[in-house]
C-alpha cells in the first residue's frame, strides 16, 4: 500500500564533521562549525548531515565505533577549555603545533587531545557533569577506566580474566578502585554533549536541520559487546563465530569484509528489542533525522565466517524484519528516519521499506550501471536523493573514471555540451548533475560539500574495502568562501526546496 505522508522539498549539504577546517587537525564543534550553519542558512539550505559522531577505535572508522553512544572526544573544540579557564593559552597554543588543516592525522590528534582533556578534569572546581547521567554512561565510563588501566588494549586480551568476563564482583571492585578515571571519562562526554547541543540549538535557530547517521553494527572492542557479548555471539576470549559485511558489489569484487560482530537476533527478539529500542532512543536525540545505515541488513544480512579472509565466503541470513521496527514504534512512536536501502536490494528488502513507511535513498553515481532506478526522472517524494554518498568519489571523479561511452550517454541526458573536465568551485558539470538532482522528484536532496566544490576524486571521504587513507580529507580555510551561494540561492528556490524537511524536531 503507497504511503499517505506528504514531505516537503528540502535540500542540504553531506559534511562529515572531521572535515571542518581549524587550527586542532580535525574539524570540531566550534567557530568553524557554526560558520558552516551560517554558510548553509545564507545558501537557502535548510538540511546538514553529518556522519556518526561516536567514539571510534584504531581504525578511526565512523563506522566501527567502540561505542553505540558514547561521543568521539577529538570533535571537542580545546577554545572551550580556555573559556571555562580550565587550561592556559600555552596548553591551547601547543594543542594546534604539528596539525594539518587539510588532512587529519588521528593518531596525533587523540595523542595530543585526550592529555588536554585530562588536565581540563583535574582544574575542575566541583563536579559540574554530575547530573548528567544517561542510561549507557556507567557502563561505557567503565569499559573506558579499565581499557586505560590496561594500556588501551582491547576488552579480549585484558589480563584479568573477571574483568574481561565481566563477572559482577570484579565489576563492583572495578568500579570503586577507578572512580577517578570513571568520573574523567564522564566529564568528557558530559563536554561532548555540551558543545553538541549549543551547536544544535545554534542550527535549529537558523532553521538548519541536522541529519545524523547510525551504523547498524558497532566494533568487536567496544563496552556493549564486553557487557553483552550473548547479544553478538562472542565468547570470554573475544572469539565470534561471524562478522558482518556486503558480498561482491559495485565498490570490491571480493565484497567487503566489515569486521564487526553480527547480532543474536534470536536473542534480542526475546528481550523485545531493548537494546535496539534504547539504541535508537539515545541516538535520535542527537538529531532531527537519522539515516539508518545499511537497511537492508535488517531483512537479510551477510554473514562472514569469522576466519574467512575475504567476503566472497558469506551468505545471506534472515534479519529480524518488521517486528524490530514495530517494537521501536511501539516503544517509541513514529520515528524521523531514512533507509539507506542501497547495494544488494531485492523485493524482500522493498516489502520492508513499505512496511516501515521510511524514506529510501537514490544516488546518481548508480546511474548508467544496467537500469535506470537511481536516474533523476525516477525518483519520487518518497526518496531521498545523493549526487554521492560518503562511500562514492566526488561527482568530477566519477566523470572521469567513467567509460568514454557511458560518460557520452550520461552527458546525453542532462543535455551537456560544454567542458566536462574542468574543476573547482563553477565547475560546469557538477552544476549540471546537481541541478538534475535538485529538479527531480526527491523531496530532500542531498550533495556532499566535494560536488559543490568541484573537487576531484582524491578527496572522496572513503573507498570501501580499502583498509587505509580514510575519512582523513579537510576542507581548507575560505573553501566555503569560494563556493557559488547564488547559484544554490536560485536553484533551491527554482526547485521549490526552500522548505524545512518535514520532520524538522527544533522548529
Amino acid at each position: 500500500m503507497q504511503s499517505t505522508k506528504k514531505y516537503s522539498r528540502s535540500s542540504g549539504v553531506l559534511l562529515p564533521v572531521t572535515m571542518l577546517h581549524g587550527p586542532f587537525g580535525i574539524g570540531v564543534f566550534g567557530a568553524e562549525a557554526f560558520e558552516f550553519i551560517d554558510f548553509l542558512h545564507d545558501a537557502g539550505f535548510h538540511a546538514w548531515q553529518v556522519l556518526p559522531l561516536e567514539i571510534t577505535g584504531v581504525c578511526f572508522s565512523p563506522y566501527k565505533c567502540i561505542s553505540a553512544f558514547a561521543g568521539e572526544a577529538m570533535l571537542i573544540d580545546p577554545r572551550m577549555l580556555l573559556e571555562m579557564g580550565l587550561i592556559t593559552q600555552e596548553e591551547l597554543d601547543e594543542r594546534t603545533e604539528g596539525m594539518n588543516d587539510g588532512y587529519v592525522n588521528y593518531e596525533l590528534v587523540r595523542q595530543k587531545q585526550w592529555p588536554l582533556l585530562k588536565a581540563a578534569f583535574l582544574r575542575l572546581d566541583g563536579k559540574p557533569y554530575s547530573k548528567y547521567n544517561p542510561s549507557w554512561l556507567e557502563n561505557y565510563t567503565l569499559y573506558m577506566a579499565i581499557k586505560y588501566n590496561f594500556d588501551d588494549l582491547p576488552w579480549f586480551e585484558w589480563p584479568d580474566k573477571d574483568l574481561r568476563c565481566h563477572q559482577p564482583a570484579a565489576i563492583k571492585k572495578a568500579k570503586v578502585q577507578l572512580s577517578g578515571d570513571i568520573d574523567f571519562y564522564r566529564f568528557v562526554q558530559w563536554l561532548f554533549d555540551l558543545q553538541w547541543g549549543k551547536l544544535k540549538k545554534y542550527a535549529a535557530e537558523r532553521e538548519i536541520s541536522i541529519i545524523g547517521d547510525m551504523p547498524i553494527y558497532v566494533s568487536e572492542d567496544s563496552a556493549e559487546v564486553w557487557s553483552r557479548r550473548d547479544l553478538f555471539d562472542a565468547d570470554e576470549d573475544g572469539n565470534f563465530e561471524a562478522v558482518g559485511g556486503v558480498p561482491p558489489d559495485y565498490f570490491n569484487a571480493d565484497g567487503q569484509r566489515w569486521g564487526n560482530p553480527v547480532y543474536n537476533w534470536k536473542l534480542l527478539k526475546k528481550e523485545g528489542y531493548a537494546w535496539w529500542i534504547q539504541r535508537i532512543k539515545s541516538t535520535i536525540e542527537r538529531y532531527d533525522l537519522l539515516r539508518l545505515d545499511h537497511f537492508r541488513g535488517f531483512e537479510s544480512y551477510w554473514r562472514i565466517p569469522a576466519d574467512s579472509p575475504t567476503a566472497r565466503e558469506g551468505k545471506w541470513v534472515k534479519g529480524p524484519g518488521a517486528a524490530l521496527f514495530r517494537a521501536m514504534k511501539s516503544a517509541l512512536g513514529d520515528l524521523p528516519l531514512i533507509a539507506e536501502d542501497l547495494g544488494e536490494i531485492d523485493y524482500k528488502v522493498e516489502r520492508l521499506l513499505k512496511e516501515t513507511d521510511y524514506r529510501g535513498m537514490r544516488v546518481l553515481q548508480f546511474s548508467f550501471l544496467g537500469d535506470d532506478y537511481h536516474l533523476p526522472h525516477n525518483f519520487t517524494q518518497f526518496d531521498v536523493a545523493y549526487t554521492g554518498t560518503h562511500d562514492n568519489t566526488t561527482l568530477l571523479g566519477w566523470m572521469f573514471e567513467m567509460d568514454p561511452e557511458i560518460r557520452e550517454l550520461a552527458l546525453d541526458y542532462i543535455g551537456f555540451d560544454g567542458d566536462w573536465t574542468q574543476g573547482g568551485p563553477n565547475c560546469a558539470i557538477s552544476k549540471a548533475w546537481i541541478r538534475a538532482l535538485f529538479m527531480s522528484g526527491a523531496s530532500l536532496a542531498i550533495v556532499p560539500v566535494q560536488d559543490m566544490l568541484g573537487y576531484g576524486g582524491d578527496t572522496r571521504t572513503n573507498t570501501p574495502g580499502t583498509p587505509e587513507g580514510n575519512w582523513r580529507f579537510r576542507i581548507n580555510d575560505g573553501a566555503l568562501d569560494q563556493i557559488d551561494r547564488s547559484f544554490y540561492k536560485t536553484l533551491i528556490k527554482r526547485s521549490f526546496r526552500s522548505n524545512l524537511p518535514t520532520e524538522f524536531l527544533g522548529k
